[in-house]
């Protein structure tokens, strides 16, 4: 017999078609989550997370025409990248399309986080396990984010992107992936100034994985008591060095750390609990216990890696939002800032997936695991009391139940408990059934997907109801003044601004809006605004800025033609803003303040100031209460008259009065002056007590301080001064 030799064929090298249908799954996730998130967005009508998207858009609308980031005109620093990614957006001409475009730029960027989340999972598991963590970690709750004008889009994928370069680097300690996990982290701050973090994690993980070698093994088991001693000395001192030098570089840390510590660790577990409830509670009850490695388990880099960023990650991200949430308690309010943790979910699903993968999870580490998550769940305030917390999008699924099926607090409670059980069940458990496991762990991680699509559906719900109960604000167009105006320079004039939305809307829906002023100060950001001064009594305003239009709240004239008006919200109805073409200079005719836009006085009384255009007329006043049926408590009213002057803060005030008036004014009533003027200029100052509705009647919601509802109107003689 003659023996042949045969050749081994060689294996059929790859070519475009084998790899593009290998993606396709990866692909499907992608498009399909994508087309959920725009639909979503296609019904966002409107921002409503005043100022923070009105901030962002003016940095982009000004890059987009200038190159340039300016605030209403000034120059600012451009805050974030997503700036310049939606700022091509604003070329288009109509504000309608340009809005969309962004919003849907907002959802390609932050649903290709499930891009980076794959490859970080494909360096400790298998595919279909990767899958899962792609899927999951572009369907958590703050997917809605998508929709709106915040920076979260963008840093949330940037994030995994030096997440997965972090771990390469260290994996495979290559000059080239630590050059790239450098440089992103260098760039982090620039996408959004929380992702600084990053940096610690890159710092943290790198001692991690030096204390987890084989070298560091072999040098600790040298170590006596006092060496482990001195080792602890010497961590208590690098931390209060780094408390010191944070401290010195960041007020938001001396605050936070050396006066409400106990507030530090009471929003940062909130916010843990936050994220735990929108995850689904087992992805991160798996994902903390994955840092307890198992008994005979095989060493590997990868794990080592994954462990060791996962590690600094809960730390990094931890004691950044445990700050960011303390600091805005002592200056704002208390919020559950889970928005701020959610860059660790792409980590928390890869735990998941080890234990998806190997079905097997080491007990005690399951046990603590489930011990602190058990203390989230009890202890994190579920604000099933609100249609959404927009800084806390895991609570979605719980505030949405509560509208859905009416789940108390109570329910929830039972509900996460129960979840908890479950997942500590299939941690310990799943490891003696390798029969039906396969199954299992399927209808779990199918589970956990549903769990949290839930959840973001629901948030991005909530959302849409928050946008369309804003665009009704306004009537009509929301861009009717650039219509208006076509467009030109246009300045925004108010006075006694309590609700800025409609004025924020406004601003949003008209680029024609360049400056917002207010004549007693009560406008605000975001971006500069400005309290004019008087230059004369003729009612010239300093600052001019030669705009062609004003547009004004109600009880201001300019002098010019009024050539629109537009009704708009405010108070319990709808009230005018009126479109002035100015004659310059810039001038007031006249102006009432210290009225709401409703009308209503409030707490300081009221004052009507005649500039130019009236002659020696008379103006009669009404202050009525008819419109409250309440309680009567009776409130003596005070109108003086008299020719007007300009203080030394260059506003205008009353000068000797020439009349003074009194009537006493009671619920359901009302009472009037006619007031002969001194001359064409003069000034009114009403003194009016105030009440509280709420105080009165627990069951009625006005809390303003509210004195009478006063109307003015000028009646000219025949002879007309300036």
């Amino acid at each position: 017999m003659t023996a042949v030799a045969t050749r081994a064929e060689p294996a059929r090298e790859r070519t475009f078609a084998d790899r593009f249908l290998a993606a396709v799954p990866l692909l499907s996730i992608f498009f399909w989550l994508a087309v959920v998130y725009a639909f979503e967005a296609w019904y966002h009508r409107t921002p409503w997370l005043f100022g923070d998207e009105l901030e962002l858009t003016q940095l982009s609308r000004s890059i987009a025409d200038t190159g340039h980031a300016a605030r209403r005109g000034d120059p600012h620093s451009f805050g974030s990248l997503y700036t310049y990614l939606t700022a091509p957006a604003w070329l288009m001409g109509d504000i309608h399309r340009a809005y969309s475009a962004v919003r849907y730029l907002g959802v390609i960027a932050m649903t290709l986080s499930a891009f980076p989340a794959y490859a970080i999972a494909r360096l400790l598991v298998g595919k279909w396990a990767s899958l899962f963590v792609a899927a999951g970690t572009a369907a958590i709750p703050a997917l809605a984010y998508s929709s709106m004008i915040v920076e979260e889009p963008l840093a949330y994928t940037y994030s995994t992107c030096v997440l997965y370069l972090i771990l390469r680097a260290l994996v495979s300690r290559s000059r080239w992936w630590i050059a790239g996990a450098v440089l992103g982290c260098l760039i982090a701050p620039a996408v959004r100034d929380e992702l600084v973090v990053l940096f610690a994690v890159l710092g943290l993980a790198s001692v991690f994985l030096v204390w987890r070698s084989e070298q560091a093994r072999a040098w600790r088991r040298s170590w006596s008591r006092t060496d482990w001693l001195g080792l602890v000395v010497l961590l208590v001192g690098a931390a209060v060095i780094v408390s010191a030098f944070l401290g010195k570089n960041s007020f938001e840390w001396l605050v936070s750390t050396r006066l409400y510590k106990d507030r530090l660790l009471d929003l940062g577990l909130h916010a843990g609990g936050a994220l735990t409830i929108g995850l689904g509670v087992l992805p991160v009850v798996a994902g903390l216990a994955s840092l307890g490695p198992l008994r005979g388990e095989l060493r590997s880099r990868e794990l080592s890696a994954f462990r060791s960023v996962l590690g600094a990650a809960l730390i990094g991200f931890g004691m950044y939002t445990a700050v960011k949430a303390t600091y805005v308690s002592t200056t704002f309010g208390t919020y559950t800032y889970e928005r701020n943790l959610i860059y660790l979910a792409p980590l928390l699903f890869a735990g998941t997936a080890l234990w998806l993968e190997r079905r097997r999870a080491h007990p005690v580490a399951v046990v603590l695991s489930a011990a602190f998550v058990c203390y989230l769940l009890l202890s994190t305030p579920y604000e099933m009391g609100q249609d959404a917390s927009y800084n806390a999008p895991g609570l979605a699924i719980l505030q949405q139940a509560n509208r859905w099926v009416s789940l108390t607090p109570g329910g929830a409670k039972i509900v996460l408990v129960a979840a908890l059980a479950l997942s500590v069940a299939a941690l310990l458990a799943l490891r003696f059934v390798p029969r039906r496991g396969t199954i299992v762990v399927a209808a779990l991680a199918a589970a956990v997907l549903a769990w949290n699509l839930t959840g973001e559906i629901g948030f991005a719900e909530a959302s849409n109801r928050a946008s369309d109960s804003f665009l009704s604000n306004i009537r009509g167009e929301p861009s009717w003044l650039d219509r208006v105006t076509g467009g030109a320079p246009t300045l925004y004039l108010g006075q006694q601004v309590q609700d800025q939305n409609s004025e924020w809307l406004l601003e949003f829906w008209n680029r024609s809006v360049r400056k917002v002023w207010s004549l007693d100060g009560t406008v605000g950001g975001p971006g500069p605004t400005l309290t004019p001064d008087l230059h004369a009594t003729d009612g010239l305003l300093s600052d001019d800025p030669q705009y062609r239009y004003v547009v004004a709240e109600p009880g201001i004239e300019v002098v010019g033609k009024a050539v629109a008006r537009h009704f708009h919200r405010a108070g319990g109805g709808f009230v005018p803003w009126r479109v002035y073409e100015v004659a310059p200079p810039l001038r007031l005719r006249g102006a009432a303040t210290g009225l709401y836009p409703d009308g209503w006085s409030g707490p300081n009384g009221s004052q009507y100031t005649r500039y130019s255009g009236g002659g020696r007329g008379s103006l009669h006043v009404t202050v009525s209460r008819e419109r409250w049926g309440g309680p009567d408590t009776p409130g003596k009213v005070i109108a003086r008259i008299g020719p007007l002057a300009i203080g030394s803060d260059k506003q205008p005030q009353l000068g000797p009065p020439t009349a003074v008036r009194r009537c006493v004014i009671h619920s359901k009533s009302f009472c009037s002056f006619v007031l002969r003027a001194p001359g064409p200029r003069f000034r009114v100052e009403l003194t009016i007590p105030t009440f509280v509705p709420h105080k009165l009647v627990p069951s009625v919601s006005e809390s303003r301080p509210l004195g009478g509802v006063v109307t003015y109107r000028f009646v000219g003689s025949r002879r007309r001064g300036s």
